[in-house]
């Protein structure tokens, strides 16, 4: 008789180890509500009370983050090529009673100044005001050839707006450097860091010292840590690139406190990031496009405790544009945001190169609930 216990009980075993590992399985799809009294976890949760006392395993909620990405809607193109070429690389502040400021990458005068930088406003994220440019190239400067990429953030009573530029005429939009200009108004007028103070010829904040044949530095994203100013940023020379983080002490002068921290994420088929400091999750967020420019665009998500190491968590193609490339996503004046409901993200589209619409959506983010396996 005893044998016949410990043969069954060998067969019973594996059985519901099996059926434990399906059921996490089956949980972790999202399929069924979580904690649900009457529903499949219920019935699993009897299923382990049924096992031999020398088996101690348990499901149970993994407490780590399971993001997943979606666009609301369509959205809505805010901007077509046909008015005049492109607009791209939007930085969207978000403010408490609902309203917007943005800017946009914008051409320039077709000649000497390549590109410009605008700015629109709205009450409510869906009707936006008349484009004013309101940042140029300074002639005979660092930054005389062109400024764009927009990144924008407000604190000690300034907006400080970072944007990529050179003046390589010779290269044709490679050799840059990150600049910043600051304002007491979202529409200026800016006044540029000329190395020592505000006012006058620019200086960069971050200059690129490899290949000039290689793109070089730029595309820059804040966010404000108590006293400290993150800034993301592209680096690209002739050998690959990736998204860099440098830290300043927020001041007066800030820009002659910036020390770097080193690469936060290797770039691939991904585009510049954006990134904001989610309240509510305790976390840095960091917005792309991946496979940019391309018919497989698609909107991605990662993730960082600290705001150094990143890591994917998800990709939405659904609502997202072919040939979409250079996003920018809403977050509140100091760069950080709620993730817990619709968040405004913009970034621009089109096949033909220099022909770019621009098109605004909102963005959802959830945090999927996983079960594992403990002992």
């Amino acid at each position: 008789m005893a044998n016949k216990r410990n043969k069954a009980t060998s067969i019973f075993l594996p059985l519901c180890v099996f059926a434990i590992l399906f059921a996490v399985l089956y949980l972790s799809s999202g399929n069924v509500e979580a904690e649900s009294a009457t529903g499949s976890l219920f019935h699993i949760r009897n299923l382990l009370d049924l096992l031999p006392d020398r088996v101690s395993t348990k499901i149970v909620p993994d407490e780590s983050l399971h993001l997943e990405i979606k666009a609301e809607d369509e959205g809505e193109t805010i901007f077509y090529s046909k008015q005049g070429y492109y607009r791209y690389g939007p930085s969207i502040i978000e403010y408490e009673d609902g309203s917007y400021d943005a800017w946009f990458s914008a051409p320039g005068n077709n000649s000497t100044q390549w590109d410009w930088i605008t700015y629109r406003h709205s009450d409510d994220g869906e009707n936006w005001s008349k484009e004013k440019i309101i940042l140029k190239p300074t002639e005979g400067s660092r930054d005389q050839c062109s400024v764009c990429d927009p990144g924008v953030i407000y604190f000690n009573g300034y907006y400080y707006l970072g944007y990529t530029s050179t003046d390589d005429y010779g290269r044709k939009g490679f050799n840059n450097s990150m600049f910043v200009a600051r304002s007491e108004n979202p529409d200026g007028p800016y006044e540029k860091w000329n190395g020592s103070g505000w006012g006058g010829k620019p200086q960069p904040i971050i200059e690129y010292d490899g290949d000039p044949k290689g793109w070089g530095i730029g595309e820059p994203s804040f966010v404000l840590m108590g006293n400290e100013l993150y800034i993301y940023y592209t680096y690209f020379d002739t050998t690959g690139g990736y998204t860099s983080l440098a830290r300043a002490e927020v001041g007066e002068n800030w820009p002659e406190t910036i020390e770097e921290k080193g690469v936060v994420l290797g770039r691939t088929t991904q585009d510049s990031l954006d990134v904001f400091y989610a309240d509510d999750y305790k976390v840095f967020m960091a917005f792309s496009i991946e496979n940019r420019m391309s018919e497989s665009s698609e909107m991605a998500i990662y993730v960082s405790t600290n705001g150094q190491e990143f890591e994917h968590c998800d990709s939405t193609k659904k609502y997202i544009e072919d040939y979409a490339h250079n996003m920018g996503i809403a977050k509140g004046p100091d760069g950080h945001q709620r993730a817990d409901r619709p968040i405004l993200a913009g970034y621009a589209y089109g096949k033909r190169w220099g022909r770019w619409n621009a098109k605004f959506q909102h963005i959802n983010i959830s945090n999927q609930i996983k079960y594992k396996i403990t002992q």
